[in-house]
């Protein structure tokens, strides 16, 4: 069984038509067409107010493209093929199933991280600086949790999409509850609303994590290895899906 590396640059085109595109667009409706708007009526985007307004907006694109971005690069990669019955092209060739997914996996996750960064860069060019570094890096962990949870849904069920989410939001309601600094014992849920809430996806830790990095400040390791170890948990659990149960269901 051989490596797929020559379908590496369909599943590279793939990622950026089919899986970024509506991320960019949101991103070029909410950030970039107002900080154009702002520099063509203002003096420029380097001014005190115009710094801090092109802060805010680069935040709220982080929150919007981050989860979009990592959520569409990691559902459908196993489970659109099973859907619409592409694996029977696919791997009529001697083609290695489970190389053939990582690869379409690491393909999308790359292409993810590295357009983050060439926005981070591009905004930071008609605005203020902003760490190309550190945005790759909060991309990267991104899909590192929401991406590993993405390919163990796609490879549980096609309706990974709904579940995924499902899963995050109910991961992000619950969790906010614990994290509110109202003195209760775990935020005033239940207990067993608390259990559950502990054994989703750490989703608000991941955006403590973001913050941390942006800025420039040191992270908790005990956090950040939860993050990496639960999205790598989760991946590996979807190859080892992948290897054993049957394509065709």
């Amino acid at each position: 069984m051989r490596i797929p590396l020559g379908y590496a640059r369909y599943q590279l085109r793939d990622s950026l038509t089919q899986r970024l595109s509506l991320p960019l667009i949101v991103i070029a409706m909410f950030a970039v067409l107002p900080v154009y708007v702002m520099a063509k009526h203002a003096a420029g985007a380097h001014g005190p107010d115009e710094a801090v307004f092109a802060k805010q907006l680069y935040l709220q694109s982080v929150t919007l493209f981050l989860p979009m971005g990592a959520f569409l690069c990691s559902v459908g990669v196993a489970s659109t093929d099973r859907q619409h019955g592409y694996f029977r092209f696919l791997f009529s060739k001697p083609v290695n199933v489970l190389a053939y997914y990582v690869q379409a996996y690491v393909v999308a996750g790359a292409a993810f991280v590295v357009m983050f960064g060439l926005i981070t860069w591009g905004f930071g060019a008609m605005t203020i600086h902003f760490s190309v570094h550190r945005a790759m890096e909060a991309a990267l962990l991104t899909y590192v949790l929401l991406g590993g949870i993405g390919f163990l849904l796609g490879a549980l069920t096609r309706f990974d999409g709904v579940a995924f989410i499902a899963i995050y939001l109910l991961a992000l309601l619950l969790q906010q509850f614990m994290a509110a600094p109202n003195g209760l014992h775990n935020g005033g849920l239940p207990d067993w609303l608390a259990a559950i809430a502990k054994v989703l996806p750490p989703v608000v830790t991941l955006d403590v994590l973001r913050n941390h990095i942006y800025a420039a400040q040191a992270l908790d390791p005990s956090q950040l290895w939860l993050v990496i170890g639960y999205g790598a948990g989760a991946a590996l659990l979807g190859l080892a899906l992948l290897r054993r149960g049957p394509l065709a269901r």
